[in-house]
């Protein structure tokens, strides 16, 4: 018997003791970790014969390659075999004997008993003899071992191709429409396992798949009786522009963009009023139901944990078909929301190819790349030039998209960031590729330039400044304290100009005609606002002016609210302060009353011409009980008026500030009053110069 059978025979019996140990210890401890185990079964049957101790037993020379290993590799695919010759596939049994065999190939690969590559030659075997189905299967446990399984993979040789070639393998059997679920995850495991400047993973020449969509003739539509002409009209379109999705260079060619801009324009305003049609549906924009959107729709996205859940929500359970061209679906497809974002996410991406021809563009990646280091482009560009006009075009319609995808519902605004963030890193991408892919990562330093900087810096730290650069220790202690002193006229002097009332006046004047569809609340705040902040810069110079202000504010608004209540306001006030009086004054009143009665009898028998003057004149009253009526100056303007007693003025005027005088609801009355008592104020100002 060979060293090789006899080897072959152990190694055999160690494989079938380990699985059994490893079932009894699953059994046993009622876990899925069975790497105690594995170890503890791996130093008991494979050691012996696949360790040091082992090299003598089987002729093993020092400096040679150890065929112990391939030997090992072959009994452990036997086993791997076996199983799935011996279970069917929709036994659970099946995939469980596989992972547990897996496992320990893994730890024989850690332990250097096998090849590194063999754990995923086994894996892209199995995937080879089982059902997609099954592959599925097979795929969990290999993204579950991921780590294990990358680990110290170089790209370009060794594991890094076996596993590159499984992935490409089942991409080839898997179905785009189908199976896009498995087709992601398989994708995803290649960008995370392989670094990002992997040259596998990137058309470098950036070669289109030019592969034609196949959709109903234009004889076959118009022979369609079912259809109307609009509907034939816009299937032909819509088809027909998707051509340039494929191989988007042929836009730059003749008069194939003219047809991109109508098609695009008639396919973006079918999408629009269905957009619109929805909105009136949802209530959105319906002037009907205005005020009834439900609160639901407004979700906030600043969790990345709520963010996720709503992508899921938007791709929940929904099959990806890549095109169905068939003409009686087309009405149904645009009906779909899913459907017109990725309609709408391709002209995005088509869009932003073209604009990368403008003149701008070009010489904005040629600095990137000069700036790279990069002497020329390794992706094949066509040598067309993209003009402003087709340019603003671009832009206009990129807006126009936008807008589109922010107002389609559910979570339009979610949705749009991350298209305008992939759109973003594509354009970065595509930078990147065209510089010749350079490597992210910066190359150590060598030792030798380290030491180099570390001699000179030493040279300089060790030679006395002859002149500090910093006259108070740092440069922020030097810009506090270095600058010449500021004195406090200085200041002072810096700050605005107090407004004068004048121009405040003009101001609320300019801002009430600007908003006069407002509310009537915020109109009458601007100008009652604008009259106490004028009352409070006439203090400091003026203060004996402002109760006049406000007692003019209070006769207006009597006036305006209560007609003919102005020849009897003061009177009104006086007799406020008449209840007070005692009981002796109140005789002394009735006294003086009897004599201004005989008095104003004796005036009727005047002359004429006396009359005007008498009516002008107030009632003559004893000083001691009733306080004199305002006294009318020269000047017309009501300011003039001298203000009644402290208590009523202080009333009138806190009043007239605060809220509206007798508490009535504000009107466009009260606004008006308002404007004209800012007016009066305006033209007293003005006249005695303040």
């Amino acid at each position: 018997m060979s060293k090789f059978v006899e080897f072959r025979q152990q190694a055999e019996s160690a494989i079938e003791k380990m699985t059994q140990a490893v079932d009894d210890y699953k059994q046993m401890q009622q876990t899925k970790s069975i790497q105690p185990c594995i170890l503890t079964q791996l130093d008991q049957h494979i050691t012996p014969i696949s360790g040091l101790a082992g090299e003598q037993d089987y002729g093993i020379v020092q400096g040679k390659p150890d065929w112990r290993k391939n030997g090992l590799e072959l009994v452990l695919r036997r086993s791997l075999l076996a199983i799935v010759d011996r279970y069917p596939e929709s036994d659970p049994a099946l995939f469980i004997k596989v992972f547990d065999l897996l496992d320990i190939t893994l730890t024989l690969q850690e332990k250097e008993y096998l090849e590194q590559i063999v754990p995923l030659t086994f894996v892209e075997e199995l995937m080879d003899v089982l059902t997609l189905t099954g592959c599925e299967r097979l795929f969990d446990y290999v993204e579950s071992q991921k780590d294990r399984l990358i680990i110290n993979m170089v790209p370009g040789r060794g594991k890094a191709l076996v596993l590159l070639r499984t992935c490409n393998e089942m991409l080839r059997r898997l179905s785009k429409e189908t199976n896009t679920v498995f087709c992601g995850r398989i994708l995803m495991f290649l960008a995370n396992s392989f670094p990002l400047g992997e040259r596998s993973g990137v058309n470098l020449r950036g070669d289109f798949n030019s592969e034609q969509i196949h959709y109903d003739s234009d004889e076959v539509v118009d022979a369609d009786d079912t259809m109307t002409d609009e509907q034939k009209s816009f299937y032909k379109t819509f088809w027909s522009t998707r051509k340039f999705f494929s191989d988007p260079p042929t836009v730059l060619q003749a008069e194939n963009f003219v047809e991109l801009q109508k098609g695009g324009a008639i396919v973006f305003d079918k999408f629009e009023e269905i957009a619109k049609n929805d909105q009136v549906v949802s209530g959105a924009k319906s002037s009907q139901v205005a005020g009834l959107k439900r609160k639901s729709m407004a979700m906030d996205t600043g969790d990345e944990g709520t963010a996720e859940e709503i992508l899921k929500e938007i791709n929940n359970e929904y099959r990806f078909p890549r095109l169905l061209t068939n003409r009686k679906l087309l009405e149904l497809e645009i009906e779909d929301v899913r459907f017109r974002r990725n309609v709408i996410l391709q002209f995005l991406i088509l869009f932003q190819y073209i604009s990368g021809f403008s003149q701008t563009e070009k010489e904005n990646t040629r600095a990137l790349l000069a700036a790279r280091g990069a002497n020329k482009q390794t992706l094949v560009q066509p040598t067309y030039t993209v003009t402003e006009e087709q340019v603003q075009w671009i832009t206009d319609m990129e807006a126009r998209l936008i807008n589109l995808l922010r107002t389609t519902k559910p979570h339009g605004n979610l949705y749009t960031d991350v298209v305008l963030t992939v759109l973003k890193h594509e354009r970065n991408w595509i930078i990147w590729k065209s510089s010749g892919c350079p490597p992210f990562e910066k190359p150590p330093l060598d030792p030798s330039i380290l030491e180099q900087s570390r001699q000179q810096r030493m040279k300089i730290l060790k030679t006395c400044p002859s002149n500090y650069r910093f006259a108070y220790g740092n440069v922020e202690m030097t810009q506090m304290y270095g600058k010449p002193k500021e004195t406090l006229g200085t200041v002072m002097q810096s700050r605005s100009p107090i407004p004068t009332p004048v121009a405040i006046i003009d101001q609320s004047m300019q801002i009430l005609e600007r908003e006069k569809n407002a509310s009537v609340e915020e109109r009458y705040n601007i100008a009652n606002g604008a009259l106490f902040q004028v009352t409070r810069v006439m203090f400091r110079t003026h203060a004996s002016l402002i109760p006049k202000v406000y007692n003019m504010k209070r006769i207006y608004f009597n006036e305006a609210l209560n007609p003919g209540s102005r020849e009897n306001d003061d009177d009104d006030d006086d007799d406020d302060d008449d209840e007070e009086d005692d009981d002796d004054e109140n005789d002394a009143e009735q006294k003086n009353t009897a004599g201004d009665k005989k008095s104003k009898d004796d005036q009727d028998n005047k002359k004429p011409e006396d009359e005007e003057m008498t009516e002008a004149q107030p009632p003559t009253t004893d000083n001691s009980t009733k306080p004199q009526p305002p006294s009318v100056s020269s000047s017309s303007s009501i300011l003039s008026i001298a203000p009644p007693s402290s208590k009523s003025t202080s009333a009138s005027s806190s009043s007239a500030m605060l809220s509206v005088p007798g508490g009535d609801a504000i009107t466009e009355k009260h606004v008006e009053m308002e404007i004209r008592v800012l007016k009066e104020v305006k033209k007293f100002i003005l006249e005695e110069g303040l």
